[in-house]
Parts: C-alpha cells; sequence; structure tokens
C-alpha cells in the first residue's frame, strides 16, 4: 500500500511556504504564499466585527439577533467576568452594564449582592427577577466560573413577557454549556487573595481623649448641661502621659484608690488598628469538564470558595461548595432533551456579636485608654466597658449553614419545519440550618478579682432555627419562525408559566443552660423557652405572548402580552394583564443613508410602551404571604389568673378588602450605533416609569377603634433616568489592541399621588417630594462671643446656654429665631431642602489592553452626586460622655485660640449643634479603582512543551485606592449602600488553565 508523506519548511516573517511530498518513491515540490501575520490578524478583526453585527442576545424565553432588538437590554460575556476573581456574581457585575445597579452592603465574609434597576422602584421596595437558565435563582448562592452570559432586560418591551415578577426589571444568567463534536477540555481557575478594609481610622490618642473630655466636661459645668465635671483626673492625665513615653502593660493600669477592686486605665490603644490588623486570606478553586459529540454536549463542573474575615479575631470563615452539570442530547431529529443539575452549599461561621466591627460600636465604647488585656492576663473591661477581643472570644458563634439543590429537566420538540415546543420543570429544595449560641463569661479588675459575669451575656442561650422551603416551576411555550419573500421576517410564541414555593420554618431559644460549651436546646432549665413556626406559601400563574415581525430588516416591531394572577390578593383582584408594544428603525438600511455609511456602519431608533404589575407589599408586609387575612398572635399575657400567666389573642388589625396590585407603566425611547468600522458603538437610553396605586396605610381612623389602619392602593410614584455606553475599539500595529467602555447612568423619583398628608408635613411622603430630600438649616459660622450666642434666639434647638464657638443658624424667614415653624411646607421654619441622598450620575470607565501575552485593565467606578448627613459618634465624636472621637477628630473642635476648627466647641451630646445643616453636609461622591488587573498569558510553544492549551497568570487589585471629598471617617460606597461592616480592598494572584 503506497502512501503519500509530506513536510513543510518555513521560516518566520517569509511569505512563501515550501511542502515536499513523496508518494510512492516520487518525490514533489510545491511552494505555496502564505498571509502575513498582519493579513491574518486583520482577516480575524474583521470577522469579529460580522460577529458583533450578527450577536445573539438571549431575551425573555428565547433569543433575538442584537440588531433586531427594540427593547433596552444590554449584556455582558463570560469573558468580561473572567478576568475577576470575585466572591459572587454581584461584585463581578458591579459598574459593567449602566442602570444596574448593584449593592454589595459590607466587606463581610460571604456578604451577598442586591440587584436594582433603574433606580426607585416603589416605597414599597422592589427588586428584578433573577433567572439562571430561565429558574429563579439567588445569584450570589451560585458559581460565578459557571456563567456564560448575563443579560439585564430593562424596560416593559422587554420583561412584559414575565408579567409581576418582572415589573422591576429582570437578569438573565445563562450558565455554561459544552459544545458539539468536540474534544473533552479540562479548566482549572485558581486564585488567591487578601484583603483588608478600605477605612482603617485610627482612635484619639489617650492624652487627647482625656483633654477633650475634660474640656466638653467643663462645657457642661459652664452651662448646665451634661456632666458637670469630667470622671478623668489630673492623676488619669499624668500617667498616660507618661504611658506614651514609657509604654508598658504595668504603665497601662493602676489600682483605683476609691475602689481597690478596680483598675483605672492609663494606656494607649489603637482599637480599629488592632481589630483589623492583617490581610485576611481568600482562596477559590474552579474545575469544570466540558465537550459533546455530534448529538450530545455535557458540561460539569466543582467551585470552593474559602473566606476569612478582615475582623483578625473574630476567626469569620465562609465556604461555599458549587456543583453543577448539564446534559443535552438529541434523541431524535425532531426531538432534544436537557437536564441541569445544581447544588449549592454555604458554611457561615461567625461570632455571636459581629456588630461588634461596626464603627458606632468601636467609637461608642472603646476608650483608648483601656488596654487590651490586664497585666495578669485577664481581658479588661470590668462590667463597664465592651471589650470586643473578649466578645470575640467568649461569647460564642454564630454557624449557618444553608443547601440549596436545583434539578431541571427539559425537552424541545420539532413537530415541524419552523416550529419548537419547549417545555421545562424545575423542583428546587432549599434547607437552612443556624445556631446562636450566647455564652456567658466571668470578668476581672485589680490584681485578678472576681468581678463577676460579664453584664450583656448573661444568662447564657441558645437559639436554633430551621428553615425549608420548596419550589417548583413549569414552562411551556411553543414559537413558530419564518421568514417570507425575503423580507418578512416574523417569530411567534405564546406559552405557560406556574410556579410555586411552600415554606415551612422552626424556632426555639432558650435559656439557663446545664453547659453552655453543649448548645442543644435541650439541655436548659429555663421556665419559659421561646418557641415558634411558621407555615405559608405563594403561587403565581401565567399565559405570555410576543410576536416580532421586522421587513426588510429596516421596521422592527414587537408586541408582548402576559395575563398573571397571584395567591397574595383576594378572590376577584388576583389577575392583571399586562401588555406591551414597541417599534424599531435601522435608519443605516435606508438607501438615502448609504452615503453617510463610510462614518456610520449602523444606526437604529427604537421606542418602547408597556404596562406591567407588581405584588410586593408594603416592607412590614414583605413576609406576609395572606395580607388580605386578618391575622391573630397569641402571646403570653402579663396579667395572672390564679397563680399563672396566661396566654392571649391579639385582636386582628382591619384589613381592606379590595387592595390589589400596583401597577407600573414604562416609556422608553433609545438609539443604538456603530461608526469608523465599528470601531465605536453606543447606545442611549431615556425613560419614564410611573408606578401607581402603591400599598400604604389608609387615611387615619378615629384612636378609639383601638387599632391600625388598613392598607390600601393609594400612592403613586414617578421615576425618570437615562443611561449611556460608549465602546472604543482599536488596534495599533499588530500586536497592540485596547478598547474602552464608558458608562453613565442617572435616575431621580418623584412622589406623584399621597392623599394621606393633606397639611403637607415634612418627614413623611408628600405630592412632588424628590424621594432622598434631605431638609435642614442654613449654618452662618460660629458665635465669635457669648454674648452674641445669648442674643440669638435658637431656644427651640437648645434650651440650655449657648457659648461662644456653637453653630449660628441662618434665620431664613425672619421672625426673629431658629425654629421648624410647622414643619410643614408651608411653614418649614428656618429649614429648607440642602441636599438629596439618591445617589446621582453613576459611571464607570474600563480600559482594556492586550500587547502581544500580556493583557492589563483598569476599571474606575464611581457616584458623580450623592449628598450624606452623618451622624453619632464616627462624625460628631461626643453624642454622650461614653463616647470615643476618632484621630480625625484631634485638634478639629473650636477654641479660642482655633476658631477656624471644623466642629463646633466640644459638648456632649452636641447641645443643639448637631443639628442636618448645611456645613456638615457630605458629599458621598466618589471615583474608585475597583479593579487593576496585569495578566500574561505563555506562548503557544512554551504551552506544548507542558502539555497545555492555555496558561494565564495574572495579578489582580481591587478597591486598592478612592478620591472622595467626604469626612474621613467614611467610606462613601459603604455608606450609600448602608453597610457596617468595612468594604475591603484586596490583592489577588491566580491562574487560568485548559487542558
Amino acid at each position: 500500500m503506497k502512501t503519500l508523506t509530506c513536510r513543510a519548511y518555513y521560516s518566520p516573517g517569509v511569505a512563501i511556504a515550501f511542502f515536499l511530498c513523496s508518494f510512492g518513491g516520487v518525490q514533489m515540490l510545491s511552494a505555496q504564499q502564505t498571509p502575513s501575520k498582519k493579513e491574518i490578524q486583520k482577516k480575524k478583526d474583521s470577522t469579529n466585527k460580522t460577529k458583533d453585527i450578527d450577536e445573539v442576545v438571549i431575551v425573555g424565553y428565547g433569543k433575538q439577533k442584537k440588531v433586531n432588538l427594540t427593547g433596552a437590554v444590554a449584556s455582558v460575556s463570560a469573558k468580561q467576568l473572567e478576568s475577576r476573581p470575585i466572591a459572587n456574581l454581584g461584585q463581578g457585575l458591579q459598574g459593567l452594564i449602566p442602570n444596574l445597579n448593584i449593592n454589595i452592603g459590607s466587606g463581610k465574609p460571604g456578604q451577598g449582592s442586591s440587584f436594582n434597576i433603574r433606580g426607585t422602584t416603589s416605597i414599597n421596595g422592589g427588586d428584578p427577577l433573577i433567572l439562571v437558565d430561565n429558574v429563579q435563582m439567588d445569584p450570589n448562592l451560585i458559581n460565578p466560573a459557571d456563567v456564560a452570559s448575563v443579560t439585564v432586560l430593562k424596560d416593559a418591551a422587554s420583561t412584559a413577557i414575565y408579567g409581576v415578577r418582572g415589573a422591576y426589571g429582570v437578569v438573565l444568567i445563562t450558565t455554561k454549556t459544552g459544545k458539539k463534536n468536540a474534544r473533552m477540555a479540562v479548566s482549572y481557575n485558581y486564585d488567591y487573595t487578601l484583603s483588608r478594609p478600605t477605612k482603617i481610622y485610627g482612635t484619639m490618642s489617650s492624652v487627647d481623649y482625656i483633654k477633650s473630655h475634660r474640656e466638653a466636661s467643663a462645657t457642661g459645668a459652664a452651662t448646665g448641661a451634661g456632666a458637670a465635671s469630667s470622671e478623668f483626673t489630673a492623676e488619669d492625665l499624668r500617667r498616660a502621659e507618661y504611658y506614651l513615653q514609657n509604654p508598658s502593660l504595668e504603665n497601662a493600669v493602676y489600682v483605683d484608690p476609691g475602689n481597690p477592686r478596680l483598675y483605672r486605665y492609663t494606656g494607649n490603644t489603637d482599637w480599629v488598628k488592632a481589630l483589623f490588623p492583617n490581610w485576611a486570606p481568600q482562596m477559590t478553586h474552579n474545575l469544570s469538564l466540558s465537550g459533546g459529540s455530534d448529538k450530545t454536549t455535557y458540561y460539569a463542573s466543582l467551585g470552593y470558595l474559602d473566606q476569612a474575615g478582615t475582623l483578625d479575631a473574630s476567626k469569620q470563615k465562609y465556604q461555599r461548595y458549587n456543583v453543577s452539570f448539564k446534559l443535552d442530547s438529541e434523541l431524535a431529529p425532531w426531538l432534544d432533551v436537557n437536564t441541569r443539575i445544581a447544588f449549592n452549599r454555604t458554611d457561615d461561621n461567625n461570632p455571636n456579636d459581629i456588630t461588634i466591627a461596626s464603627s458606632e460600636r468601636i467609637s461608642t465604647d472603646l476608650r483608648p485608654l483601656m488596654p487590651i488585656k490586664h497585666p495578669d492576663g485577664h481581658y479588661s473591661g470590668q462590667g463597664s466597658f465592651t471589650n470586643p477581643f473578649a466578645i470575640l472570644e467568649y461569647n460564642g458563634r454564630n454557624i449557618k449553614k444553608d443547601n440549596d439543590i436545583w434539578l431541571t429537566g427539559g425537552i424541545n420538540l420539532k413537530p415541524m419545519k419552523h416550529v419548537n415546543i419547549i417545555a421545562d420543570y424545575t423542583w428546587n429544595n432549599y434547607t437552612l440550618n443556624r445556631t446562636i449560641n450566647s455564652k456567658a463569661f466571668n470578668e476581672y479588675g485589680a490584681n485578678g478579682v472576681l468581678l463577676g459575669v460579664y453584664p450583656w451575656t448573661t444568662p447564657a442561650r441558645v437559639s436554633e432555627e430551621n428553615y425549608n422551603d420548596r419550589y417548583q416551576a413549569i414552562n411551556a411555550y411553543a414559537q413558530y419562525e419564518n421568514t417570507f419573500g425575503g423580507k418578512h421576517y416574523v417569530k411567534a410564541m405564546v406559552g405557560y408559566n406556574q410556579e410555586l414555593k411552600q415554606f415551612k420554618s422552626f424556632k426555639a431559644d432558650v435559656k439557663n443552660l446545664i453547659n453552655q460549651d453543649l448548645p442543644s436546646i435541650n439541655l436548659n432549665y429555663d421556665p419559659n423557652p421561646i418557641i415558634g413556626g411558621a407555615i405559608n406559601d405563594w403561587a403565581v400563574a401565567g399565559s405570555f405572548s410576543r410576536i416580532n415581525y421586522v421587513y426588510d430588516e429596516k421596521y422592527l416591531f414587537e408586541v408582548n402580552g402576559r395575563y398573571d394572577g397571584t395567591s397574595r390578593f383576594a378572590r376577584g383582584h388576583r389577575y392583571s394583564f399586562q401588555p406591551s408594544a414597541s417599534v424599531g428603525w435601522r435608519i443605516s438600511k435606508e438607501g438615502f443613508f448609504n452615503p453617510l455609511k463610510k462614518v456610520i456602519n449602523e444606526l437604529k431608533v427604537r421606542a418602547s410602551y408597556g404596562t406591567s404589575a407588581s405584588q410586593k407589599l408594603d416592607r412590614d408586609r414583605a413576609a406576609n404571604n395572606y395580607p388580605y387575612l386578618a391575622s391573630m398572635g397569641v402571646t403570653l399575657g402579663s396579667y395572672i389568673f390564679g397563680t399563672e400567666q396566661k396566654p392571649f389573642i391579639n385582636a386582628p388589625g382591619l384589613v381592606s378588602p379590595d387592595f390589589t396590585w400596583e401597577k407600573v407603566t414604562s416609556q422608553n425611547i433609545g438609539i443604538d450605533f456603530s461608526m469608523l468600522n465599528n470601531r465605536l458603538t453606543g447606545s442611549f437610553d431615556y425613560y419614564i416609569r410611573d408606578t401607581k396605586d402603591m400599598l400604604y396605610a389608609g387615611d387615619a381612623l378615629p384612636a378609639v377603634l383601638g387599632t391600625g389602619v388598613p392598607i390600601r392602593n393609594s400612592v403613586d410614584l414617578r421615576n425618570k433616568g437615562f443611561e449611556a455606553s460608549l465602546i472604543w475599539k482599536d488596534r495599533i500595529g499588530e500586536d497592540f489592541r485596547y478598547s474602552v467602555t464608558l458608562g453613565l447612568s442617572d435616575y431621580q423619583a418623584r412622589i406623584t399621588k399621597f392623599g394621606q398628608n393633606p397639611f403637607g408635613t415634612i418627614g413623611t411622603y408628600y405630592v412632588g417630594q424628590k424621594l432622598g430630600e434631605i431638609w435642614g438649616y442654613e449654618t452662618d459660622g460660629y458665635f465669635k462671643t457669648d454674648a452674641e450666642a445669648q442674643n440669638w434666639n435658637q431656644k427651640f434647638l437648645f434650651g440650655g446656654q449657648w457659648l461662644a464657638g456653637d453653630i449660628k443658624f441662618k434665620d431664613l424667614n425672619g421672625d426673629g429665631k431658629i425654629d421648624q415653624g410647622d414643619n410643614t411646607l408651608s411653614n418649614p421654619g428656618d429649614r429648607r431642602i440642602i441636599g438629596n441622598s439618591t445617589p446621582r450620575y453613576q459611571y464607570s470607565i474600563n480600559l482594556d489592553f492586550q500587547y502581544k501575552n500580556f493583557d492589563m485593565t483598569i476599571f474606575l467606578q464611581g457616584v458623580g452626586q450623592s449628598d450624606r448627613m452623618m451622624g453619632g459618634t464616627a462624625f460628631w465624636g461626643y453624642t454622650s460622655e461614653w463616647d470615643v472621637p476618632t484621630q480625625a477628630h484631634t485638634g478639629q473642635y473650636w477654641t479660642p485660640d482655633n476658631p477656624n476648627a471644623y466642629f463646633p466647641r466640644l459638648r456632649f451630646g452636641g447641645g443643639g449643634n448637631y443639628q442636618t445643616q448645611t456645613k456638615y453636609l457630605q458629599s458621598a461622591a466618589y471615583l474608585r479603582a475597583k479593579q487593576i488587573t496585569i495578566g500574561y498569558t505563555l506562548p503557544q510553544e512554551v504551552l506544548e512543551s507542558i502539555k497545555l492549551k492555555h496558561l494565564r497568570l495574572y495579578i489582580t487589585g481591587q478597591n486598592l485606592f478612592t478620591f472622595t471629598s467626604m469626612f474621613k471617617n467614611f467610606d462613601p460606597e459603604l455608606v450609600i449602600t448602608g453597610g457596617s461592616y468595612p468594604i475591603s480592598k484586596s490583592i489577588s494572584f491566580g491562574a487560568q488553565l485548559r487542558f
């Protein structure tokens, strides 16, 4: 048998390749011109641009070409997420899509993310529907490495297909699948991260603390308000000064002459730096296998996250385990089946009292004079003060375990040409178990004398909570797709969706444990254990339809409709119809546009209008699945009948018989374009979203009725906003590629109907109110003399004596006194709107660079405008004589020698100075470097020598620096999100391998 063998000879940079072939002893030589590297790259660029035009986007119950979209839809790919070492999906999505607002909340291990689309939704709140492979799922539990794409549906035209669940937007998460006719591909990703808080502010030094405390006490003595004298003596000050020169544990304490059982403290402990001394580690491992034949594909993955807390002594640990498996198979030319199995588990181990890490707790009760431990080794505190290290070590643990399993099976029938029938069924079982063991522990005084049990930890107790909920969902829909005459494209769909959630919980709380190291609810002698539980469920069902029509690739039309029912409202009020319509015009396809095509490659305008409905109840009733029923409560009474306390039943409140859906109407206009050979692409959307008939307490009823007023549909709100994005992609030479992505969004909400405030009282809703408004006084500097202070009438704010260095407020209404008038819009006194807390002009800047095998990403994110009036000890320093200012307060209080200080004269509690006012209104605007990544991919010849297909090494920094004008004790992002546990900055080292 004769064989043909060939060998190729070529050199880099040479345009000719030679082929020497041998067949049956006969040799032949041929030459072929090879394309240059530049030509190869040019062809690749052209292919990529064609792909951009033909890009397919996941939408509700299907897919569409991006150029045919008429709704407000945005998406990101797995590539944009894979470059980030992230603990959860929300962290990776933050800033990537304009007006997808991700709230991280805090830097606590295992902290989840909350999602919002286009800002204010309802006064009762309202979250987007988040679907993973068309099934509602908690995005914080899934493995980010399994995500293939994320699509965000923003307007009613895009979300109406999901009915009541999608009233405030939809996030579609699609997970990875295998590829047909592909050998098994094995991928492994690893990263190791070190984290610490973005803000670590120090405690005021002990000497400065004693001096400031004595000064504030002197003010109290002079005005007859507050402490008349400081608890700190001249001896305390002398010893504190001595300690700074001779720091030792023995010099940090001395026996109290007035009570020899106790120490007096004279050390200098910076509690914040002591609590957060080190970088906390985090590790992630992700392994996946994928591949397929011509009829079957598969994808399997394992994920593991191990995250420690930055609160060093707490020994916090959060662990997440993810297992996922997907199998798709063509059983016949007319039948495909698919299966998805996912299991998510989390173990969350925290100290019993994690709030000890909050800035308020640290600055309220941790005096710098107190050492961490006494010379004899016992923790300090002595009953009067909280020692966080003692709390973290001895006060027990809060341990939570979640198990979440998902099973989905589906079919795709193709009974005839152009017709598909798709159906799937999902079953989910979620369980949560939490054990809180609160331990009591002893406290010791001078020379180890036992003082007793720490007062805020007795008696020891244990709490057990168990939750179990089951969720089932059915989706079935048929779709028809065809093109007629080369110009008429039609796609139609009709379907049905049904969901059921069943919830059961049990909780027991007992004290007086027999052995507090055995946290069992059985081992106690509690005469009054607290035992409770709940059983409830909810269901929704709906039918939906959609029709798409495209004429000549120019004129785009889409109509959606859904008829929904819910179990959360009474019969007669359970059903709602939600239609939407949208149109688009691809102007660039018109003949008159041809002269511009050299500059503008694609131009499309679109508009949409639609209605939806929300079953979201007010926040107090959010978990109540039967709000239309009058409910009664059982509790232990306070009266003695005979010799026993008897349980009694609370009278039910009033329930409105006819409250129903909140109605959401959305209008959207948008434009999409690409220019300069598709190097510049962009989009802009402007929207108006009206939420009407929001549920709120009805008109006030006579107090003699003895119960609260029922809720009813009575409030309207309008939210206006826009979002814009620009992307520039280009290359310089053959080896350098780069892209710049800019995103900007804004929104503002206003109350348009509210009948429960006829007098326009400030502090509740009123017509015309912009949500987030801050009312305050206008600051007019400090009083220069005591006489000036006492002749200016501010007695309404503080009835004591005003002095030089106190804040002077402007008399805006000219009535000769400073007050809040009637606290109404018509008579607000001397207050006015001084700011708004809504985060405005949220923006992001993403820079990507690639030079040969090196890559670099810089991601910046920020807020352009947001006002906050801060309070508490972390801002003012003293709100009582027990508080402790921070290092940032040192030298910042008014004195006769420091008349231009930032803060007014020292007073315990402020003495009227701590009003919401213009001088101390903080700007929470910021620019933050969310991510900076540098990576290197090994060359192909090196990979071949080590039997790898791909190996990329990278280093990433997250939240490394922030630009803001906010008072230095605060992280603006944490302030905006309302968290307490510090947000972390981190450095990560990682590797991505493919075999």
